[in-house]
């Protein structure tokens, strides 16, 4: 399973139901300018964005995008009325906010706002390599720069900014930053299914310099406009566990074909590519090459079962949800921890949700 149709098939999963809503006439605009914050001079080809923030809508009918002229001016047309995100995206310059941010604008039926005046940083970039135990390059790695905040509890967190991947020579470059303080974690993509992982040790989720444990990752300073090379560390080999179990439906039938994600807490590794299993007829599954860890357990229809299951219209079933029971006790939350030993007996009800 490629990467993108496995991050598909996760975002069927968990996104909300959809619900029309009635969006009004399109007849609002907004005209504005990107410049560079620190000389004030106009940025041509800069992206603006803007997706209105409503559920139930589909993107296509919510996104609006303009591309900056040589003066650095845009303009979005046939505008709906309400509150949209902004963002604004240019090479070589940090994002007006990040992944995780939101810069909010309000829109009135019939308004024509003019003056908006967006301005950009320079980007800050780390550029590094990584190895093996035996000092050999690591190609295919996914690399995550986390950018240090602090939660509204005062506690701090990290939220992913940029990801990149490692070339034949191990090397990243995790580009578009801004100013802040970052953890870099490296993590391998895990193996599909339903090939088997045989490995007793697997590469594990390694924060630089050089470490499994966020604890000791070593925070980065970034200003704007920086650019940090020599990130050379070594990716860490643990213990690989398994986590098997069988998927059944409400009644207790074996459901055959079900997708069962595991999902790490990115605040306990970062950033990281699901590990995935499929359920056989006996509604058994194994997932492989797992490292000590919290992990959030999703389970949804395979695209082969989607397809073959029908509503009798046509489509396919809505896809399936569930509880997590281990045990024989059902999950406060739908997670697991993964220690020192394997994770067995873990039972998934599905729902069609009908």
């Amino acid at each position: 399973m490629s990467l993108a149709l496995l991050t598909a098939v996760v975002a069927s999963l968990i996104a909300p139901q959809r619900v029309p809503v009635q969006l009004g006439e399109a007849n609002a605009q907004i005209v504005g300018q990107v410049i560079d914050a620190a000389s004030r001079a106009p940025l041509p080809d800069a992206i603006v964005s803007l997706t209105l923030i409503l559920p139930g809508i589909p993107a296509a009918a919510t996104g609006f995008q303009a591309v900056t002229d040589a003066n650095g001016r845009f303009v979005l047309e046939r505008l709906f009325a309400g509150r949209y995100q902004l963002q604004v995206q240019k090479s070589g310059f940090a994002p007006l906010t990040g992944p995780f941010e939101a810069k909010t604008i309000d829109v009135t039926a019939g308004q024509s706002m003019t003056g908006l005046e967006l301005a950009l940083r320079t980007a800050a970039v780390l550029v590094g390599h990584i190895v093996d135990t035996n000092g050999h390059p690591l190609v295919g790695l996914t690399v995550s720069a986390l950018r240090q905040t602090a939660g509204a509890d005062g506690r701090p967190i990290a939220t992913t900014a940029q990801m990149a991947q490692t070339n034949e020579s191990g090397e990243f470059r995790l580009a578009s930053l801004s100013e802040g303080n970052y953890v870099v974690i490296a993590a391998p993509l895990p193996t599909p299914p339903p090939a088997p992982v045989v490995s007793e040790t697997v590469l594990a989720p390694t924060y630089y310099p050089g470490t499994p444990d966020k604890d000791a990752a070593q925070v980065i300073a970034l200003v704007s406009g920086q650019t940090m090379s020599g990130l050379q560390f070594t990716m860490v080999s643990r213990a690989a566990h398994r986590v098997s179990g069988v998927v059944v439906d409400e009644a207790g039938t074996p459901a055959a074909g079900t997708l069962v994600i595991l999902m790490i807490d990115p605040q306990n590794g970062g950033s990281w590519t699901p590990a995935t299993g499929l359920s056989d007829e006996r509604g058994r599954f194994q997932i492989g090459g797992i490292v000590p860890g919290t992990y959030r357990v999703m389970a949804g229809m395979s695209p082969r079962r989607a397809a073959s299951v029908s509503d009798g219209s046509g489509g396919a079933r809505a896809g399936v949800t569930g509880g997590v029971f281990v045990a024989g006790t059902t999950a406060a939350s739908l997670e697991i921890t993964v220690g020192d030993t394997d994770v067995t007996d873990l039972r998934i009800v599905v729902s069609s949700g009908k």
